[in-house]
C-alpha cells in the first residue's frame, strides 16, 4: 500500500527524464534508466521510497511515495518532488 496518493507530471520528455536522473545523482539518489522502477531518497537522515512510471510517448510521469517517515507529510514530500521535476523542465499535472 502506498504511503501517499500518486502524483502525475506532464512535459516529461526524454531530455527531462535524463535531467531528473542526473539531478537525482547529484542529490545522492539513483533513478533507474528504465521507464518504470523504484528508487529511494534520503534527506537529513530520513528515507522515502518511490515507485515511478514514465510514458515517453505522451510525456507523463506518475510518481508514488510508497514508504515515508511518519513525521513527514505527503504534501511536504510532494512539494519536494514538484520542485525537482520543475527544475528539470517537467510540470505538475
Amino acid at each position: 500500500m502506498a504511503a501517499c496518493s500518486p502524483w502525475k507530471y506532464k512535459n516529461v520528455t526524454p531530455a527531462v527524464f535524463q535531467a531528473l536522473r542526473t539531478l537525482g545523482k547529484q542529490k545522492g539518489f539513483a533513478i533507474p534508466s528504465a521507464p518504470s522502477g523504484k528508487f529511494t531518497i534520503q534527506v537529513a537522515g530520513l528515507q522515502a521510497g518511490f515507485q515511478y512510471k514514465w510514458n515517453s510517448g505522451d510525456g507523463t510521469l506518475v510518481l508514488v511515495c510508497e514508504k515515508k517517515p511518519a513525521l513527514v507529510s505527503c504534501s511536504v514530500i510532494k512539494n519536494y518532488a514538484d520542485q525537482i521535476v520543475s527544475q528539470c523542465g517537467g510540470k505538475a499535472a
